[in-house]
């Protein structure tokens, strides 16, 4: 009880609240919003258009979203952390409110929005991210990051099907009122946030970049790092998006939407507990591979029947949800711990700033491939889907290879253990001879 008090204070809860209720922005934007748009018809367009603007959404908000990244570390160094995560949490809010107010006319300034979403995410998550590193302790993370990945999960239960219910029940305006209530909660959860130390930091990239060149033995984890992060971004996210494209185009229903996604997360809890009981370094393929495995089976199973089976979609739904969690708790431990291992804690602003641009450099290029699915599926006529599986398949390709540098991580870090426990065993051998 007494290590619990320590880890679970006021400001690891209020970090735990923060990362849920923006949670609850991302279930707001990335299924509710983008299913709003796919129905949208105040133009006279067909769905590929629609799908056009998901892809030019997502392309502008990751980009400005990367983009800030490498602004605002030259302010994090000289100002308090907390003060980037309130005033992110409040131009969230002011966005939330922005697509309340527009209304029927959000698809006209989509671009707009997309802009003013990405730069407030990326103000808030750089304070946010560096700030977690700064108020749990080192020797508590691991834990610390597996209940926050819980509490995210069980968010996803919660709020899919109530979002989803109201939509269909009421209108996607009053939902949108409704987040911004919630929104009001993130700022206030965001003023409670108080780090117990403080780095010295520096921001400088390419001095950053020169100190990885020449020592690149003892970082060769951080750079499998960065490799894993734009893997991530360029299949994670976009797995999403398509997910919600295909499961909305078949049901026509954001409470048939919702109602999967909060089933197949409760699922995935039973995946998170055999993480935490059985998951080892030295064992990381017994969990990894047969992730990549399934989903691609399940993938393969949706282009075989031409996107036309609900069954092949909801199964590939069903594994992508409930097994993805073992790859997202792989990257978030180990990308939260990767400056104390290294012992770069002076560097951690550049390293966080280079890790959330590899990650929006794959999710740009991933939400790319969604415009040209449209342009080409609309070139094509009467309904095609043909490029929007093609896309599938190929960010499936590269969800292979984010669970492939997950390994390469997990092998890297074995590496540099045992290199350590040698040099460890020699230093004391030779004190014994002396």
């Amino acid at each position: 009880m007494k290590t619990k008090r320590k880890i679970f204070d006021l400001s690891a809860i209020s970090i735990i609240a923060c990362d849920c209720l923006q949670g609850v922005i991302l279930i707001f934007v990335d299924l509710f919003l983008v299913a709003n748009i796919l129905k949208n018809q105040s133009l006279g367009q067909d769905i590929t258009y629609n799908i056009i603007m998901i892809g030019v959404f997502y392309v502008i908000y990751y980009t400005a979203l990367g983009l800030s990244y490498l602004y605002t570390g030259y302010f994090l160094k000289n100002h308090n952390k907390s003060i980037f995560v309130s005033v992110g949490a409040i131009c969230l809010t002011l966005v939330v409110l922005m697509i309340y107010l527009l209304g029927d006319q959000l698809i006209v300034y989509l671009p707009l929005v997309a802009f003013l979403y990405g730069f407030s995410f990326g103000f808030y998550s750089s304070g946010y991210h560096n700030l977690t590193s700064e108020t749990i302790s080192s020797k508590h993370q691991v834990r610390f990051f597996a209940v926050k990945r819980i509490a995210f999960q069980a968010t996803y239960i919660v709020f899919p099907v109530a979002f989803g219910f109201i939509i269909d029940k009421v209108n996607f305006s009053i939902m949108a009122l409704i987040m911004v209530v919630l929104c009001v909660a993130f700022v206030v959860f965001s003023f409670l946030i108080r780090p117990k130390k403080v780095y010295k930091l520096s921001f400088n990239i390419r001095k950053f970049y020169r100190y990885l060149k020449n020592n690149k033995q003892s970082t060769e984890p951080l750079k499998y790092v960065y490799i894993n992060n734009f893997f991530r971004g360029a299949s994670y996210d976009c797995f999403t998006t398509l997910i919600t494209i295909l499961v909305w185009t078949s049901l026509q229903s954001n409470s048939s939407l919702g109602i999967m996604q909060s089933i197949f997360t409760l699922c995935s809890l039973v995946t998170m507990f055999l993480y935490l009981r059985y998951y080892r370094k030295k064992r990381a393929k017994q969990f990894i591979f047969p992730v990549i495995i399934l989903v691609s089976l399940a993938v393969i199973g949706i282009i075989c029947t031409a996107g036309t089976s609900l069954i092949a979609i909801v199964i590939f739904y069903a594994v992508y949800t409930i097994l993805n969690v073992i790859l997202m708790s792989i990257s978030d431990s180990r990308k939260a711990s990767m400056v104390r291992i290294l012992s770069l804690h002076s560097h951690i602003l550049e390293s966080t700033a280079l890790m959330e641009f590899s990650l929006a450099t794959g999710r740009v290029m991933s939400s790319v491939l969604i415009i040209l699915a449209g342009v080409f599926d609309g070139l094509v006529g009467n309904g095609s889907t043909i490029f929007l599986l093609i896309n599938l398949g190929i960010v499936c390709v590269l969800y292979i290879f984010y669970g492939l540098s997950c390994y390469w991580i997990e092998k890297s870090l074995i590496r540099q253990d045992e290199q350590f426990h040698k040099i460890h065993v020699n230093e004391l051998f030779e004190q014994v001879e002396d």
